[in-house]
C-alpha cells in the first residue's frame, strides 16, 4: 500500500534544503574533494534498489583501506547521501579511510524492517566486494547522525542477536567501532515525549507505518530499539550529542549508561547550549560544533591508524 507523505516528512525535506549549503558549501566542496576519488551511485541491491558512493584517497602502495560506513540522517523520512558528500570527503581526506556513503529506503513509503534490511545488504555488498575495491573488512566503523545513528546502532547489534537477524537479515561480518551523532536509541521512550505539531506521531508513522497507540502490539515492536540489545560485544564507540536536544533529549545519556554497564569502551562529547541542538555537529559552525567535528575526525583517524 502506498502511504501518503506525512507532515514530518515535508518538514525534514525542508530542513534538508535549509542546511544543504552548510553541509556542502559550493566554495569548500571542490577544495576538499581535491586528490580524492568519488565513485557514485553503485547499486548494491539491483539496478532498481538503493545505491552507495565510495570516497577515498588513492593509495597505490596500500592493498586494503579501513572502511567508514556513513548513514545519513533525516528523521527516517528524508535525507540523502548527497547531503553528506563534504562530510565523507573530510573523513577520507583526514584519515585515509575508504568512506562508504549509503542511501536507504525512506518512510512513510518504506517502513521497518525495510530500511535496515537494505543497510544489511549494503554491508554485505562491502564484504563481498572487498577484493575488487580494497576494503579492509576486519577494520570497519559504522557512523550516522540522527536517524542514521539509530540505524548505525542497530547494525552494531545485529551480529550478536539471531532474533534481529531473522527480521533484518544476517550480516556477513561485524563492525569493529561506531560513532553516533545525536541519535535516537530507545523508540519506546521517545514516544512518551510528545513533541508539538504532531511530530512524534508523524515520525512514528514514518518509522513503522503506524500511529503510537497500539504500537506495542505490532509484530516488529520488540525489535525496534537498539538499547534493548546492548551486550559486552558492542564495539568501542564515540557518542556526540546535545544535552538540550529537543528531538532526542536524554537518549544519548541513557544509551551511554547502558553501554558502560556492559563494559563497552565509550568516548563522549556534548554541548549544553540550547542553540547547539539536534544535528548541531554537521549543521552549524558554533564553537561546540567545530570542536565536536575535531573530536569526531580525531577519533576516526585513531581508528584508521590503530
Amino acid at each position: 500500500m502506498q502511504r501518503k507523505s506525512t507532515l514530518t516528512k515535508k518538514l525534514f525535506l525542508l530542513v534538508d534544503k535549509v542546511f544543504y549549503r552548510a553541509q556542502n558549501h559550493p566554495k569548500k566542496l571542490p577544495k576538499v574533494m581535491e586528490g580524492l576519488t568519488h565513485i557514485q551511485d553503485i547499486p548494491f541491491e539491483g539496478e532498481n534498489g538503493c545505491r552507495l558512493d565510495l570516497i577515498f584517497r588513492p593509495c597505490g602502495d596500500v592493498e586494503r583501506l579501513p572502511v567508514v560506513f556513513e548513514i545519513h540522517g533525516g528523521g527516517f523520512s528524508a535525507g540523502d547521501k548527497a547531503y553528506r558528500i563534504y562530510h565523507c570527503a573530510e573523513i577520507a581526506r583526514r584519515t585515509g579511510a575508504m568512506v562508504v556513503n549509503v542511501n536507504h529506503p525512506l518512510g512513510p513509503e518504506e517502513t521497518c524492517p525495510k530500511p535496515l534490511q537494505s543497510l544489511v545488504r549494503a554491508f554485505n555488498w562491502v564484504v563481498e566486494n572487498a577484493e575488487k575495491y580494497g576494503f579492509d573488512i576486519n577494520k570497519m566503523l559504522v557512523t550516522g547522525d540522527s536517524s542514521g545513528a539509530y540505524y548505525a546502532a542497530m547494525l552494531a547489534m545485529i551480529p550478536d542477536h539471531p532474533d534481529l537477524q531473522s527480521v533484518y537479515g544476517k550480516m556477513n561480518g561485524r563492525f569493529t567501532s561506531a560513532v553516533y551523532l545525536c541519535g535516537v536509541f530507545d523508540i519506546a521512550d521517545s514516544l512518551k515525549h510528545r513533541l508539538p505539531f504532531g511530530i512524534t506521531t508523524g515520525v512514528c508513522i514514518d518509522v513503522t507505518g503506524r500511529k503510537p497507540n497500539g504500537l506495542s502490539d505490532w509484530e516488529y515492536y520488540p525489535y525496534l530499539s537498539p538499547i534493548d540489545f546492548v551486550t559486552e560485544n558492542h564495539p568501542p564507540c564515540l557518542m556526540i550529542y546535545a544535552k538540550k536536544d529537543f528531538f532526542a533529549r536524554g537518549q544519548a545519556e541513557t544509551f551511554l549508561n547502558k553501554l558502560k554497564e556492559n563494559g563497552v569502551v565509550c568516548v563522549e562529547y556534548h554541548s549544553t547550549r540550547f542553540l547547539d541542538n539536534h544535528g548541531f555537529v554537521l549543521n552549524t559552525n558554533s564553537r561546540a560544533a567545530v570542536r565536536s567535528r575535531e573530536v569526531l575526525y580525531d577519533y576516526l583517524a585513531s581508528f584508521v591508524h590503530s
